[in-house]
Order: structure tokens, then sequence, then C-alpha cells
């Protein structure tokens, strides 16, 4: 296929004391082409129902709307981590409740494109062959949104419409004609059906269409160096005041609470000898309804965990076990009504925490989710001195850092915030070092835990770029995943390393090559950790 190449290359520089202006060249140099990685990966939940038809859902109904949201967040989750076997689950369970909800046809759209795309994205030929399955169920409306406009323009070409795909991208791109992207697609899918005259002509449109942008620029970084020099020489007593931003934290996200332990963890406080042969028994039907009460919990079966907690709760009652023991039940129990549907069941949460044996604090992962929930029950200051306790347990709980910094802006306490955020960067690079030495030395730090990366894969952030000033390389890396930003900007993630030292190696080769802020981010069952290094 013969490729029409243009290369952006833009310098733009605006001193903040000069009234100097700024220039762009671009020249010719950009491969075309297209492919499934120009595939994006889009969260919006909230779409859905922007587009579903109903005037008010039934208690039921609203029910299943959350599931299916849950399940959809989740699966976008798993498809940024490349796990898109697991999000084409995640997304099927969304679609169903959605479904069950009686959305229309409408608003299935995005959880039919997100199947689409996990699908075309997991790179088995069974997976792929389904595709057109989901595209044929996408009603029009859906052509009001850009993004998802221009996904399905990628997939129809995937899977021999190019026709279509043509059509589709000359819409993306008279919705927004600085939809770079697009263009260098659109030429691709004219040269695939030997349209060379076409091709051409979108190519020039492109440059025509970078041209404007970057005059606009040059305007905006003009006006703005002229109003800082007016700014900085006026003689006006009134000085401008710039407001410094709070630090963003993470979220106490509810669906991370994870029930951890087992049958024989949970009885460490108990001196199993003081038992006779009777209640040992009892202790040991215990243990096993609370391995199935963990085991479903985990998997989602919160009405079914209840049922195995509260079996549980009799058979240690029936033993005589400490109130310590139960408390460690009591909090999974506690848990489980939380993420139950029913809303009878959120209102036994409060009164189970309250019943809770104090030693229960001392564990750091029963403190954390003891946290979440009195959060979601409204509990903003309690969950804060409890996510304080967790740090005192464990300095290097990075996430308790980051969930105190979300919720001390949501209590407009900037300065907690800035104090927060100032220990989880203090701590996060204590970790960093911690776990650069033991990785080069193969000795562990014994007053760190290091598990939370057992099992971890490490991937290079290589930067957040526009698609005006995106390395042109930059599609070139292995295993690539672009998150949306907003704004026609996009973080890019690469790598795929079952090793710290192979993603560092990989960092250093592209840190020489122009990605001077890229570094180094670890998963961990399909989830980002708090752990960064840079080179």
């Amino acid at each position: 296929m013969k490729k029409f190449i243009y290369l952006i290359a833009i310098f733009a520089f605006a001193t903040f004391n000069s009234m100097a202006a700024n220039s762009l060249f671009i020249e010719d140099d950009v491969v075309v082409s297209i492919s499934q990685n120009d595939l994006i990966i889009i969260s919006d939940v909230a779409k859905v129902m922007e587009y579903a038809k109903v005037k008010g859902l039934s208690d039921r109904a609203a029910d299943q709307v959350k599931l299916a949201e849950e399940a959809y967040t989740k699966g976008v989750q798993l498809m940024q981590q490349s796990d898109n076997v697991k999000a084409i689950l995640s997304f099927k369970t969304a679609f169903k409740n959605y479904k069950r909800a009686k959305l229309n046809d409408d608003a299935l759209n995005f959880p039919n494109l997100q199947l689409a795309l996990a699908h075309q994205l997991s790179n088995d030929a069974r997976n792929q062959k389904k595709v057109l399955r989901y595209l044929e169920l996408v009603t029009n409306s859906v052509e009001k949104e850009k993004e998802w406009l221009y996904n399905l323009a990628i997939l129809n070409y995937l899977n021999s419409n190019e026709e279509l795909a043509a059509e589709q991208l000359e819409a993306v791109i008279k919705m927004d004609k600085n939809f770079f992207k697009a263009y260098g697609n659109l030429a691709a899918v004219y040269q695939t059906i030997n349209d060379s005259k076409k091709a051409d002509k979108v190519l020039t449109r492109l440059k025509y269409a970078q041209d404007d942008l970057a005059e606009k620029q040059r305007k905006e970084q003009l006006a703005l160096a002229k109003k800082q020099e007016k700014a900085k020489s006026s003689n006006k007593a009134d000085k401008i005041e710039f407001k410094s931003a709070p630090p963003k934290g993470i979220n106490i996200d509810p669906i991370s609470l994870s029930a951890k332990g087992d049958g024989k963890s949970v009885l460490k406080n108990e001196t199993i000898t003081a038992f006779d042969d009777r209640l040992r028994k009892k202790l040991r039907e215990g243990q096993e309804l609370y391995d199935q009460g963990v085991v479903l919990f985990n998997a989602g079966e919160f009405p079914l965990a209840i049922k195995a907690f509260k079996s549980s709760l009799k058979k240690f009652n029936q033993a005589k076990v400490s109130q310590l023991t139960l408390s460690y039940v009591n909090t999974n129990l506690a848990m489980s009504y939380f993420r139950s549907s029913e809303k009878r069941d959120k209102k036994k949460v409060g009164p189970i925490i309250e019943m809770l044996s104090k030693q229960v604090y001392d564990d750091r992962d029963l403190t954390y989710n003891i946290a979440v929930m009195q959060y979601c029950l409204g509990k903003k200051e309690k969950a804060i001195e409890l996510l304080e306790k967790c740090n005192s347990l464990d300095k290097y709980f990075l996430l308790s850092y980051q969930n105190q910094v979300a919720i001390h802006n949501e209590l407009d306490d900037l300065k907690s915030a800035k104090k927060a955020f100032k220990n989880h960067e203090k701590y996060k690079n204590e970790l960093t070092e911690v776990y650069k030495e033991y990785v080069r030395t193969g000795v562990k730090n014994s007053d760190v835990d290091l598990s939370f990366l057992d099992g971890a894969i490490f991937r290079v952030a290589l930067g957040d770029f526009s698609e005006f000033n995106m390395p042109i390389d930059i599609y070139l890396h292995d295993d690539l995943i672009t998150v949306p930003l907003g704004n026609d900007f996009f973080t890019f993630i690469c790598g795929n390393y079952d090793s710290y030292k192979k993603a560092e190696s990989y960092l250093l080769k592209v840190s020489s090559n122009g990605y001077e802020n890229a570094f180094i981010i670890a998963f961990k069952d399909g989830v980002r950790t708090d752990f960064a290094s840079e080179f």
C-alpha cells in the first residue's frame, strides 16, 4: 500500500516576559496507516443513561443500572490493562443488567460497542469474528458521538467494510476538522480501495487544517504574551492573585472492597487447644463457612456471602470464640451488606461497624475497608480518621494518602489536602527506592511490605500528548494503550513486563530518545497500583 507521509514538527515557545510570537513549522513525513492500534478506549459510562429514554426508573431498574455501571467501568479498566478477555465478560454483565433495566437500543449502543472493541482487541480470531454481530446492533444515534463514530469507522474497516468506514471518517472530520488522526486513517482507507485521488485530497485537507490550527495557536500565544507583559508593567496597585490548584488525589471506590484471609487466619488469636472436640468441630464448620463467604464476596455474589458469613458467626458463637474473632467475621458481613443491591441491607452496615472490637483496627486492611464504608455512609471525618490510622500502621500504604487528599478536597480543606499529598510523595519516593534496592540486591527490607507488587505487571507511561504534538514513533511501541484525557489529549502507556528490571531497561531506552517525562507504573490483578518510578 502506497504511503503518503507528513511529518509534523511543532516548535512553540512563548516567553513569560517578552512579546515574541511563537513559530510553528510543518514538514512532510507522517505515515498514513490504519490498524486496530488506532482504536480508542473510551470511558463514558454516563453516555448510556444520557441516551436512555426513561422518565423514571423503578427501584429494581435503578439497582440493575447501578450494577451495570460498575461492570461497565470495570470493563473499561480491564481493556486499559489489555485484559480484553475479562473485559468481554464485564461488558456482557453490564449489557445484561442494562437489558434487565429495560433500556432502549440507543442506550445499549455503548455496551455493544465496548463489546465490539474488546472482541476486536482480544487478538483471538474466534472473538474477532463476533465483532460484526455487535456492529449490526448499533443504531444511528451513536453517530452524534465523535469518538464513537471514529471507533465505529475503524471497526468497519477492520471487518472489510471500507466504503462505510470512509463515510464515517469523513463525518468525523466534518464534526471536528482538527481530529488529525482521522485524516491519516481516511487516506489509508482510500488507498485500500485504490482511490489515490481522494487520498491525496484528504492529505491536502490535513495540511490546511494543521496550518489553520498552527496560526490560531500562534495568535493565542502572542495575545497571551502581550497580556502577560501588560500585567507585568502595570502600575496598578491591585495584583493578580493565582490560587494554586489542589492536588487531585483518588476518590474512594466501594468496588475496591476486598475480603482477605481465610478460615485459618481468622482464628489467629484463638488457642485451639483450649477447645474440646465438640467445640473444635464447630470451629471447623465456622472456618469452612468463612472461606465460602470470602470466595463468594470476591466473586460478587453478595447475598450468598451474607448467608455464609452469618452461618459462620453462628458456628463461632457456639464455639465461644473471642469477641475479636467475631469482629473479623462481622467486618466481612458488613462489607457484604454494604455491597448488596438491597436497600434494606445498607441500613445494617452502620450498627455492625459500631459493635466491632477496637482490636480490629490494628489490622490495616480491615481498617481500610471500614474507612471505605464509613465514607460511603456519609461519615467523611470518620473515614479520614481511619485512613490516618491505616498510615500509622503502614506509612507506605500509598492509596490511603490519595484517598485523604480527595476527601479533604471535598471538605474544602486545601491545607490538609496538601499535607496528605506531601506525605504521599515522600513515602512513594521512599518506597520506590526500597523496591529498586530489593530488585537489584535481592535483600528485602523487613519493615516494608512489598507484597502488593508480587506478580505485578510493569509498564512504561510515555506521557500525555494531543493528536497535534504526539511523537511520530508513538505507535511503534509494543502493547500500546491510549487513554483519553479530554480535549483531544491522550495518555500513552506501553510495554507488558513481568519484572521491574525489564521495564527499567525500556525506560532507559525511551528516556534517551525524546520521552523525557516517561516513568514506570505497575498493575496488579488488572488494577493500577500507586507505585511509580522515574528514571
